[in-house]
């Protein structure tokens, strides 16, 4: 099992004060966004970990990690990102996680114990975080149907409805070398590799609409995300005892 943290963004939503360094810079406790979920990894005997990283990439040389660079990080998203993995992705079994969220240590053994091609971790009560974030939380929420059997019909379309939610995407998914295949394949074959503003979950439906199987895997603990100083301030606070983290 290996790993790829996204941190090739700027986290441009931030105030300046804020935005000096990446995001994963960020301290929450005694340590980083970026060093915790190091540690996370590490914790579960994974020590082949890769960031992709863009703005200030250097930065990122003090971990000693192997790095992908993704030097368009200006004007490309998280699916070129990720791209940039390509010669992991391929060859082993990886869990992905962006950058800028925090997660206990169940997320990743949930991942890690899952046998699917492509599994996404969600949060079925995603709304008590997005109440924290939003005055209202559909401004900012998307899609995301599953099934019982845990597979995934819906994912990253916009919508005003709460049924169409039942849970939160969070940017943390684990990926079989078929599973990577198979969205390569959907990047060449539905998006002509044309993929330089593409969102992951853009693939995910993609995918789903080919009949591809992409299973849910339920997350009932602690998580934060950063777009904003307010994520900022929710995230500290949520993760003010970091004895699962």
């Amino acid at each position: 099992m290996r790993a790829i943290i996204l941190v090739a963004g700027r986290g441009s939503r931030l105030p300046k004060h804020l935005s000096k360094n990446p995001k994963s810079f960020l301290k929450v406790g005694k340590n980083t966004i970026i060093e915790k979920l190091i540690q996370n990894l590490l914790s579960f005997g994974i020590n082949k970990i890769a960031l992709v990283t863009g703005y200030k990439k250097d930065k990122f040389k003090k971990f000693k990690l192997k790095n992908f660079d993704n030097s368009r990080w200006k004007n490309t998203n998280m699916v070129y990102s990720l791209n940039k993995a390509n010669s992991w992705l391929s060859k082993y079994n990886c869990i992905v996680t962006y950058g800028d969220i925090l997660y206990e240590k169940k997320a990743i053994e949930n991942l890690i114990k899952d046998k699917n091609e492509i599994t996404v971790s969600y949060d079925p009560f995603w709304k008590k975080l997005w109440s924290k974030r939003f005055s209202d939380p559909l401004t900012d929420a998307e899609t995301f149907k599953i099934t019982k059997n845990e597979r995934i019909i819906e994912i990253g379309k916009k919508t005003t409805k709460y049924k169409d939610i039942h849970g939160q995407y969070m940017g943390l998914m684990k990926f079989k070398p078929t599973g990577w295949n198979n969205f390569k394949k959907c990047l060449v074959n539905d998006f002509k590799n044309s993929f330089n503003n593409l969102y992951l979950t853009d693939i995910f439906q993609k995918l789903i609409e080919n009949n591809f199987f992409i299973k849910g895997s339920k997350y009932t603990g602690k998580w934060a995300e950063v777009d904003s100083q307010k994520d900022y301030l929710i995230m500290k606070k949520i993760f003010k005892s970091e004895k699962n983290l």
